[in-house]
């Protein structure tokens, strides 16, 4: 599950602290990460419009809005499939609050306190393999849809 190239990843999370230990968690987890931070979800959005991004790690508890409406802006529910992996890394030990994130669109979702930086490799590399699979299960379906609306015409 190890990828050779560099994973991109986003980092939203308005404490400082926990963004500087995160990203050093994740660097010595493989070498292999470029991490962007971002203290607020405004600023984590205009990232993932500027550049290429293969992970969002991102606190729920954002100043600006709430995560789950974050993740509804990454994951839309119109589009019925998954736009951008994303692994919620938050403070809330609410197992509801876990689950309504990962309806939203997060693949994963760990505590603060209980994870360790392999964990989040772990998570994030599961997180991208996931929704590259949806998106390949989703072009296959739209592809067979195609040419079975074509044999019928």
């Amino acid at each position: 599950m190890t990828r050779s190239k560099t994973t991109t990843v986003l980092l939203i999370d308005p404490n400082k602290d926990d963004r500087q230990h995160w990203t050093k968690r994740l660097k010595s987890s493989s070498p292999h990460y470029k991490v962007f931070a971002a203290k607020d979800a405004e600023t984590g959005l205009a990232v993932c419009q500027s550049e290429r991004i293969d992970c969002v790690v991102m606190e729920l508890h954002l100043p600006d809005m709430s995560g789950f409406q974050v993740l509804l802006l990454l994951n839309p529910i119109i589009y019925r499939s998954l736009q951008t992996p994303v692994v919620a890394l938050s403070n809330f030990t609410d197992p509801s609050i876990a689950e309504a994130a990962k309806q939203l669109g997060a693949q994963s979702y760990l505590i603060k306190s209980q994870a360790s930086g392999d964990d989040l490799h772990r998570a994030i590399q599961t997180a991208i393999l996931r929704v590259e699979l949806t998106r390949k299960e989703a072009y296959k379906l739209k592809t067979e849809t195609h040419f079975a609306e074509k044999s019928a015409a």
